[in-house]
Parts: C-alpha cells; structure tokens; sequence
C-alpha cells in the first residue's frame, strides 16, 4: 500500500481491501471470505488488528481502496492465472464505479475457477446496480448453487425479487435468511415490508417487533412498524408510540419528522392530532431537507391547518404544489389548498388511508 495509517482516527471508519492470503479471526478461527463486506470498514482497533465486522485482520493485511486497482494490477503480472486476483480487481474497480471493469474482472475470475461462488454473487450485485436484474438472479442462483448457505446471496437476490414485485419468491429469501441467520434484524425488517404488501399486517408486526428485538436502534423498524404495522390498521397510539421512539433515536431523520407530524396533524380520531407538535416536527423536517422538500411542506400546511392557522397552511401548501415534480399527481394537493382557502383542515378518512 502506498502509505500506511499510523494513528486510529486514520483508520476508523476508512474503507480497504484485503491483500492476498489475508485472514479473518474470530476466537482463533478462520472467518470464510463469503461472510465478510468488502469494501473492509474499520470499525474498531486493537493493536494491530483491524475490526471488520464479523472478524480482525491485520493492518500489514490490507491495502486503502483508492490503491487497490493497481495494486492487484501488479499481482496479476506475476500471477497471471489466479482468479482470486481477478476477483479483487473487480471488487476493486467497482468500489470506484467503474462497473464494465468489474464485471469483465469477475467474468474472467470464474473462467478461471467456474466454483467462485463469491465472484458470482459480486457480479450479480453489479448487475443490479446497472438495473439488470434477469442477470443479476441468474449470478446469484449460480452463488448459491455453489454455496446452499450463502446468506449475503440469499439476501441481495431477496431484495432484487422485491424491486421486481416478486413478493413471494422475496419472502422466500428473506425466511431462508433468517433461518441460516437468525439475529439478521434487517432481513426480518424486510420481510415486515413484504407482509404488508401482501396484506398480512400481524405478520408484518411480528417481523418488525423481532427486528427492534434483535437492534434496538433500528429506526426503520420502528417508523415501519408505526406506520404500516399499527397506522393503517387505526391502532395510533402504538403507531406515535413507534414514531415518537424513533425520532428519540435519530431526532435528525427526515422521513421519520415529516411522518409523525403528518399523524399528529391528520389523523383520523381527533385524540390523537396535536396541531402545535405536528407544527414543530413538519418545521424540522422542512429545514433538514432545506425547504426544498414538497411533502415536508405539504405536511407542514396541513399541520398549519390543524393548529388553525389557515394563513400560514395556504402558504405553504402553495409552496409545495410549486415544488411538486412536474410527473406528480397534484389533484390531492389541490383539494388540500381548497380546504385551508375554506378554513378547514385536512384529515385522513380512516385505517387504511395513506399517509400525505
């Protein structure tokens, strides 16, 4: 590598590849390369191991990503048959966007060695990244072809099925994940999105509840559980329950702001709106997103409405119209700004109305 990181604020959180013959240590015992995230990212030190997740490398192991093209370039002079050398290259190439690269990389690493499960499973998430997902299925079935319990593969081709409406083959995926890795909180995260989808709500709860088990940090599951586990079935008080915690975890989340707000401001059952909090929450929203966020401004009009002032929702519910893309559907928005001309506010119909 070209200059080594000598102190801890050097390597924390920087992002490298792993040199040849690198190993990952967990007690002693060898980590396989399919269960490590490349790029590495430092996320603790201990003498000269590096922390990567799932296990410690060294540092003399590791090389920074913007020097690993040409430094795995140089490998494969000397070893010009070695498909792991391809493969890192690729990996390498499409750390820096360089996706044709890596690909053709990867493709050459599995012509050397046609059982390089991982060489499938990174062209695959090439592959999707350029949206071809026929490919990226294919790259990944082969992956776990190779491997049957190649979690990270089940997982990437759980989400591709999702991109592409396949619910139950997603599902599918996702339950294989959790089964080979029960304490994978995002997969069960994932799978609550599915749920929903499908119109099974309690099963949505229950994988979302089992996500906030695993991490009780998750965020996301929280807002997800609020909003499509309890909201759309009119259950608001464990829905702001949910909102509430997690805007206490991450109180800077945007989307997170803009939906509380939107609850407190246009619920159904008038226990529930609090037009003052719904005020406070839906200004935070507008300035993390820097005023130039349409449904923050058309939350922050309706929750104006409901505080009962008209002037300041008819404001910035023009605003927002003016903001919407031009693709946008603006009858509902419209209908908004009629009724705070009226003076009145705006509140959802019932369980199962969608959020502004």
């Amino acid at each position: 590598m070209s200059k080594s990181p000598v102190i801890d604020h050097e390597w924390l959180g920087c992002k490298f590849f792993a040199k040849p013959y690198a190993k990952y240590l967990l007690d002693g015992i060898e980590v396989p390369h399919t269960k490590i995230s490349i790029p590495l990212s430092i996320s603790k030190i201990d003498g000269d191991r590096l922390w990567v997740g799932e296990a410690w490398i060294n540092k003399d192991e590791v090389i920074p990503v913007a020097d690993a093209a040409a430094f795995y370039t140089e490998y494969l002079r000397k070893h010009p048959g070695d498909a792991w050398g391809y493969h890192s290259r690729g990996h390498a190439w499409d750390a820096i966007g360089n996706c044709d690269n890596a690909i053709t990389d990867y493709t050459k690493a599995i012509r050397l060695d046609p059982d390089y499960a991982i060489a499938y499973f990174n062209r695959g998430n090439v592959w999707a990244d350029k949206g071809e997902f026929d490919k990226a299925i294919r790259d990944f079935n082969e992956a776990i072809r190779l491997n049957p319990e190649y979690v990270r593969a089940f997982f990437n081709r759980g989400a591709i099925w999702q991109e592409m409406d396949e619910l139950d083959k997603a599902i599918k995926d996702y339950t294989e994940v959790v089964r080979l890795d029960p304490e994978d909180a995002v997969a069960y995260n994932n799978r609550g999105v599915l749920w929903y989808y499908k119109g099974e709500a309690d099963k949505a709860i229950k994988d979302y509840s089992k996500a906030i088990w695993l991490d009780p940090q998750f965020v996301y599951a929280y807002s997800n559980r609020g909003l499509i586990g309890y909201y759309f079935k009119g259950e608001y008080y464990n829905a702001i329950n949910d909102y509430t915690e997690a805007i206490r975890l991450d109180p800077q989340n945007l989307i997170v702001c803009n939906m509380l707000s939107w609850i407190l401001a246009t619920c159904p059952d008038a226990e529930f709106r609090d037009g003052g909090q719904a005020v406070v929450l839906a200004q935070q929203a507008c300035e993390l997103s820097e005023w130039k966020d349409a449904d923050s401004l058309d939350t922050l009009a309706a929750a104006y409405a409901e505080a009962g002032d008209f002037a300041q929702a008819v404001k910035y519910q023009e605003r927002c119209l003016e903001q919407l893309d031009e693709d946008v559907d603006k009858d509902e928005y419209t209908e908004r700004l009629k009724l705070y001309h009226a003076g009145k506010p705006f509140h959802e119909n019932g369980p199962g109305a969608t959020l502004g």
